[in-house]
């Protein structure tokens, strides 16, 4: 059982939230939550106290008008369908980085930390990769760090890049109804927008396990003009596509797909899945990109990715060659560009 505050019983408020504001009667919520009906009541009376949003029509009963803008750990970590990833679950208001409280609750220990997930409804000091930020309004966008205990290699940090993407490919998919992409190596497309990002940080020097984190971000409820004008071409919001977005809901769908991409269980057959997805949603195979590698550049088709998430470039000359995704960097084609995820 994971630890959460159950001020608000999350049973009660997760069946509403997975009914997306459509009404259920009483005497049947109360039989699938397998409560009395005074208990229902009580706990409905909790969940409006909370600033749950709840109408109760006397012909069609109880329904989630709007739920509180605020994420609650309480919710998220309800019963998630996880091993590691999500075994603890933070929410803050404010911070400056996700991923600066992942790695405060690292140097406390693998027994605390692993499987720990932050997240922040605001970051006054969000990185991205190369340096980049991304800023949001509060309560818009869905932004989270992971700590996860991985074992050393030369390529853990493209792997993780590689399952965080797909992970949130899929989370978008099955939570919005939309049609994701993957732009290599770490943003999130939707109808040739980007819509998320992923950020992975490791600290070298460790020898044996070590903790990685894992930042991803997701642009969910923001208005085009919460973007600045010289990128809102390029970017969107999940509302902005078309989706009505609960961040509950896709933060906990989210966590059980990352458990499944980036936990480390199921050995070689599941990460050849997971290459396999990866290549299938990528929108970067097939166009011609601008890529610098160290003060080089390099023009030509994307042709392949390889096993490692390194991406296979067909140059002009005819010859390939080989870039990894934790040196090179897209500087030109291959459309969405735009800030590199924030955490």
């Amino acid at each position: 059982m994971r630890r959460c505050d159950l001020s608000v019983d999350p049973r009660a408020s997760l069946a509403l939230r997975r009914r997306r504001g459509r009404p259920v009667p009483p005497d049947e919520l109360a039989a699938s939550l397998e409560m009395t009906s005074a208990e229902l009541a009580a706990v409905t009376a909790a969940l409006s106290a909370a600033g749950f949003v709840v109408e109760l029509h006397p012909m069609l009963g109880l329904r989630l008008v709007e739920p509180p803008a605020a994420l609650r750990a309480e919710e998220i970590a309800w019963n998630l369908r996880t091993g590691r990833v999500g075994r603890r679950v933070r929410c803050v208001g404010t911070t400056a980085s996700t991923n600066d409280l992942a790695w405060d609750a690292a140097a406390r220990g693998r027994g605390e930390a692993d499987g720990l997930t932050v997240f922040a409804e605001y970051q006054s000091g969000g990185r991205g990769r190369r340096g980049s930020r991304w800023l949001a309004p509060p309560h818009t966008s869905l932004l989270c760090s992971v700590v996860l205990w991985v074992a050393p290699s030369a390529t853990r940090s493209a792997a993780l890049t590689r399952g965080a993407a797909v992970a949130a490919a899929e989370a978008i998919e099955e939570q919005c109804g939309l049609s994701v992409g993957i732009k290599w190596p770490n943003d999130i497309i939707v109808e040739d927008r980007k819509v998320g990002g992923i950020l992975v940080e490791a600290r070298p020097g460790a020898r044996g396990a070590s903790p990685v984190v894992l930042g991803i971000g997701l642009n969910c409820r923001q208005r085009p003009e919460a973007f600045p004008p010289d990128i809102r071409e390029s970017v969107a919001s999940l509302a902005m596509c078309g989706a009505e977005v609960d961040r509950t809901l896709l933060a906990r769908s989210l966590l059980e797909r990352l458990d499944r991409t980036c936990a480390g269980e199921g050995g070689s057959e599941r990460a050849e899945e997971i290459r396999r997805e990866a290549a299938r949603r990528c929108c970067t195979l097939g166009r011609r990109l601008t890529l610098l590698e160290g003060d080089a550049t390099y023009c030509g088709e994307v042709v392949a990715l390889d096993a490692d998430y390194a991406l296979v470039l067909r140059l002009v000359d005819g010859g390939l060659r080989r870039f990894s995704a934790m040196t090179a960097h897209v500087v030109g084609g291959g459309r969405p560009t735009g800030p590199e995820k924030s955490t």
